[in-house]
């Protein structure tokens, strides 16, 4: 906190490309910026531009504000890693977009280590023009109660047991890869044994076999995650790692690409995977719905690993020093993305 003496540094969060009064994927990430700033007595969000001190460009989009410092967040890198993985179109767009921004913006926003890496690695952008704050998982998302899953299950006529993927149907979330896995998985397991796919647009993808949910309101998302034996996340690359950690703090293994943020976070509360290699996911899928004592073991670490984040403080200081113009500090070493 400041001195008394000192003016807060006056700020304006662009968030006019996100929904935060529904949040998903980086407004959930956004959400969490603007409550813990709102918390700081050294921080005055403002609405107006032409008073702010800066410009906080929370949806990722670059902007070139009269007379203010300007810095963006860059959720992710992944065009950058697999090329691939974008029509090209969109690649050429995510890879001007995160370009532009990282050359114009006074400074960045990473919700990763990877991504702050990767933008020093590969944009040449200096370390101490990239601040880090790592997320945390929404305070509600708990372990749901044994009722509440079953009654779920019921209104949405969910299989038993099944493997949940939560997520919009975008090229990067890898959702082909997920229906090779399934067709190898499928005649493995135990009759009855599902995937469920929620989130918008997942329909778009067809995945023999599998119950498309769509979008699930907050107020059952964590039931729906909680009743499931696995978390899916095969994208090709994550910057943020907030959906994984709000499966694990729901006590759900969950099942994550190699690359991004998701790795470091998961950790050994859940399996790493080759985002390329279906026959390697389609083991990971057997082997957690098959073997109940491994995703025991693999729950309490996760509930755990999400208990031991949450009694952290928040580290802020790398964002306030971008904010107020000064040379951004090191990230503290810590156990989170």
């Amino acid at each position: 906190m400041h001195d008394g003496n000192i003016r807060a540094v006056r700020v304006a969060c662009d968030i006019s490309h996100l929904d935060l009064t529904r949040p998903t994927g980086i407004s959930v990430y956004a959400a969490f910026v603007l409550d813990a700033l709102r918390a700081r007595d050294d921080v005055e969000l403002v609405v107006e531009e032409d008073r702010a001190d800066t410009v906080l460009s929370l949806d990722g989009r670059f902007r070139a504000p009269r007379g203010a410092r300007s810095v963006t967040a860059i959720y992710e890198l992944g065009h950058l890693f697999d090329r691939g993985a974008y029509p090209a179109r969109q690649w050429l767009s995510q890879n001007w977009r995160t370009a532009s921004a990282a050359r114009r913006s006074d400074a960045l926003l990473a919700p990763s280590r990877a991504v702050a890496v990767g933008l020093t690695t590969y944009l040449r952008v200096d370390a101490d023009r990239v601040a880090v704050v790592e997320p945390r998982p929404r305070e509600w998302f708990r372990r749901a109660r044994r009722e509440d899953v079953d009654r779920l299950r019921g209104e949405l006529h969910l299989p038993d047991p099944y493997l949940v993927a939560v997520g919009a149907d975008t090229p990067r979330q890898n959702l082909g890869l997920l229906g090779r896995a399934w067709a190898l998985a499928r005649p493995r397991l135990p009759e009855g044994a599902g995937l469920v796919l929620a989130g918008p647009g997942a329909s778009r993808t067809a995945i023999e076999g599998a119950i498309d949910v769509g979008r699930v309101e907050d107020e059952h998302l964590t039931a729906l995650i909680s009743g499931a034996a696995g978390w899916l996340r095969p994208a090709v690359y994550e910057g943020c790692s907030v959906g994984a950690m709000e499966a694990m703090a729901c006590g759900t293994t969950p099942l994550v690409a190699a690359t991004g943020a998701l790795p470091r976070t998961v950790d050994k509360a859940g399996m790493v995977l080759d985002p390329h290699d279906p026959a390697e996911w389609a083991e990971a899928m057997v082997a957690i719905v098959e073997r109940p004592e491994v995703r025991t073991a693999l729950s309490n670490a996760a509930r755990k690993t999400i208990a031991d984040i949450r009694q952290q403080p928040i580290d802020l200081e790398p964002l306030l020093a971008a904010l107020a113009g000064a040379p951004v500090p090191a990230p503290v070493a810590g156990p989170t993305c």
